[in-house]
């Protein structure tokens, strides 16, 4: 089990690497009534993660026909991919300074006045949807099925992961509840920091950690 947890770990911290799901946290937490909000949010980002790496993990197992390549060739090949895809997805960060994310996420604010907990539910486990989110769900399932772990060691391999993926919703919502009125002050600042420079830093992250995903598999090889 240990030799798969450096990889899951680059993995779920690309999944954190999103400037739309931290900047939709601190709304919530923002908002007139953030207690309607925030933890239904938290559970349906945490349970969202969980269903698509748990979901990708069995359905590799149940698959008719295995990969007839080694457990190492695989994830190598898994890690070559996923590093790949940061890198491009870094340069289309780069290349891309619209303010879409912004946008979207800007549309929600007046949403969320009325919003009911059930809403805040689905919106988290929608934002497991996104082709960044799967790619890395599925990437993240593969690898802790190949290793064909205990059920219950793959079951907090797969906990571990929604953990750290979920981590920039997490977070700051752990934050808030420890001490509310303290949190309102340095989560304004991140949310309007974010908002100016969040797309180069979620690109500089994912290019450092698509680098060292490829770095750190041609190693292992």
């Amino acid at each position: 089990m240990l030799s798969v947890i450096p990889s899951l770990v680059l993995f779920a911290l690309a999944g954190a690497i999103s400037t739309v799901p931290v900047s939709i946290t601190i709304m919530i937490l923002l908002s007139p009534n953030p207690r309607r909000g925030a933890l239904p949010f938290l559970i349906g980002s945490v349970a969202g993660s969980i269903l698509v790496v748990g979901l990708s993990a069995v359905g590799m197992q149940l698959l008719p026909v295995r990969p007839k390549i080694g457990q190492d060739q695989l994830l190598a090949w898994l890690g070559l991919l996923v590093g790949t895809f940061l890198i491009g997805y870094a340069g289309y960060l780069f290349g891309h300074r619209s303010q879409t994310d912004s946008a979207v996420v800007g549309k929600l604010k007046t949403r969320f006045q009325s919003a009911h907990p059930w809403e805040f539910v689905l919106l988290g486990l929608g934002l497991n949807l996104r082709p960044k989110a799967i790619l890395l769900a599925v990437t993240a399932g593969a690898l802790i099925s190949v290793r064909e772990p205990p059920p219950f060691q793959g079951t907090l391999l797969v906990l571990a992961y929604s953990v750290v993926a979920q981590s920039a919703v997490v977070v700051p919502i752990a934050v808030w509840l420890h001490s509310p009125e303290r949190a309102e002050v340095p989560l304004t600042a991140i949310y309007t920091w974010m908002q100016r420079n969040g797309r180069t830093i979620a690109a500089i992250a994912a290019l450092t950690i698509g680098v060292f995903i490829i770095g750190y598999t041609i190693i292992q090889l």
